[in-house]
């Protein structure tokens, strides 16, 4: 495998630039971290906000189920809990698919 098909050398220039940054002892040790966090927080967030996405999602439609559902009873209430479950399941799984479907090509 090339290393320009490989996803994680794919950010390879990043980490270069944020060795550069970080290796550089004539700056004060402040700015270093300003300009070291500026070069990685897009790249964690690229990373983690669609994880941050799906868990707000499911938790509002978990919590907006047991509003409505709690007022009909307990066995109705225990069905969309698992109702629930199985759907966060299967967009956990979702979310995994397709990340490692864009970076299997």
């Amino acid at each position: 495998m090339d290393e320009s098909s490989s996803p994680l050398l794919a950010l390879h220039a990043g980490s270069r630039e944020l060795e550069t940054i970080l290796s550089n002892t004539a700056a004060p040790w402040a700015r270093r971290a300003w300009a070291g966090a500026a070069v990685e927080l897009p790249l964690l967030l690229r990373l983690a906000l669609p994880a941050v996405a799906v868990y707000l999602i499911n938790y509002l439609m978990s919590m907006s189920t047991q509003i409505m559902c709690g007022q009909l009873g307990n066995l109705e209430l225990a069905a969309a809990s698992l109702g629930n479950t199985g759907i966060q399941i299967f967009s956990y799984g979702l979310m995994v698919r397709t990340y490692v479907d864009e970076h299997s090509n």
